[in-house]
């Protein structure tokens, strides 16, 4: 190696070193940062969307309605593992609507939730502990009338779930009446 090769090779080393810390210096920086002045102004969630608290109905039609109805497609398809995982869900999707709305009027929603669901979801877990498609049909069955009778006690009795047919696009009904 000539010396203007030599002087080259160990140049590399230390340019390599420069460089890797150069990016850890800049990484630390952009991690010490608070994310709101990394991020501007706009990361800073308006005052409206702090706010904004989904209705009961957007809680039941977006989380536990398709919930309640993955659950039994779940079962139908002989997929325990993804029924486990939807009853986790469902369960869950029923917490935090008890939490997000404590009270319907002068009622307690959390312990109207836990009174009439809390059989039920103890006879789903087993029926799919199981694998008892038997159990799960009456469980389902029992919980889907559940919700049924929470509608009826808030005035919601329009609102009527039923048990999905594999046909079926979605497991809410109307109550038997006509749609016209």
């Amino acid at each position: 190696m000539t010396g203007k090769e030599t002087a080259s090779s160990r140049r590399q080393p230390i340019a390599i070193a420069a460089i890797a810390i150069g990016a850890a210096a800049i990484l630390a920086v952009g991690l010490a940062t608070p994310r709101s002045v990394a991020a501007g102004p706009e990361a800073a969630p308006s005052p409206q969307a702090t706010e904004y608290l989904p209705s009961i109905s957007d809680l039941m039609i977006a989380t536990i309605q398709p919930r309640h109805e993955r659950l039994w497609r779940a079962e139908q398809d002989g997929n325990w593992e993804f029924a486990k995982y939807e009853l986790g869900n469902l369960k869950g999707a029923f917490n935090r609507l008890g939490h997000a709305h404590p009270t319907q009027g002068s009622i307690s929603l959390p312990d109207m939730i836990t009174s009439v669901t809390e059989q039920p979801f103890k006879e789903l877990s087993s029926a799919i502990q199981s694998k008892d498609g038997a159990a799960f049909t009456k469980a389902y069955a029992d919980l889907t009338d559940a919700c049924n009778s929470c509608h009826q006690a808030l005035n919601h009795g329009v609102v009527e779930i039923h048990v999905p047919t594999r046909t079926s696009p979605s497991d809410l009904g109307t109550n038997g009446k006509s749609r016209n």
